[in-house]
């Protein structure tokens, strides 16, 4: 059975692994350290020490969205662990061994999750957009996942979207 470590890349690393058939574990990783370097050699560290403990077949994430707020210090933050992963995938295949990967918009993570981008607001009857409150309130009472943090419920979602793309389910004749 297929195995991916999906994640949400932001200043803390939500992870989900899945298999099919199977309740997904979660956690976040936080980059906490002095400077961008040490961040991501931190996410570096850790995708390798994951890969060593239990391998998995394919990666996927969250590809980062940029806002008119965002700093420059966030940006270089959000691509340079973005690279982090693509460098992981490109050493692995060094050695002979080729994940199959994937990124993952918002907007479908959202849909997995939620069922959709916005959601109608019950107070006033308007429709939204889905919040972080939102996806953590689905994934734990709809999905019935035990995430602690957003970032989990994020990588819950990015999981779901990267599975069904990366090994869909075959239609039995």
């Amino acid at each position: 059975m297929s195995k991916l470590l999906a994640l949400d890349i932001a200043t803390n690393v939500g992870s989900a692994r899945l298999v099919r058939g199977q309740v997904p574990t979660f956690e976040t990783l936080k980059l906490d350290g002095p400077d961008l370097t040490f961040k991501c050699g931190k996410l570096q560290a850790w995708l390798f020490a994951e890969y060593e403990r239990e391998p998995f077949d394919g990666i996927a994430w969250e590809r980062p969205i940029l806002t008119p707020k965002d700093t420059v210090d966030l940006l270089e933050l959000l691509y340079g662990l973005v690279g982090i992963v693509y460098g992981f995938i490109g050493s692995l295949r060094q050695d002979g061994i080729h994940l199959v990967w994937c990124e993952v918009s918002i907007d479908d993570v959202k849909r997995a999750v939620c069922g959709g981008p916005t959601k109608v607001d019950p107070a006033t009857g308007n429709r939204r957009k889905i919040d972080k409150d939102d996806m953590l309130a689905a994934a734990r009472r709809g999905m019935g996942w035990r995430v602690v943090t957003h970032h989990e419920a994020d990588a819950g979602g990015v999981g779901l979207v990267a599975y069904e793309r990366l090994w869909p389910k075959r239609i039995a004749a």
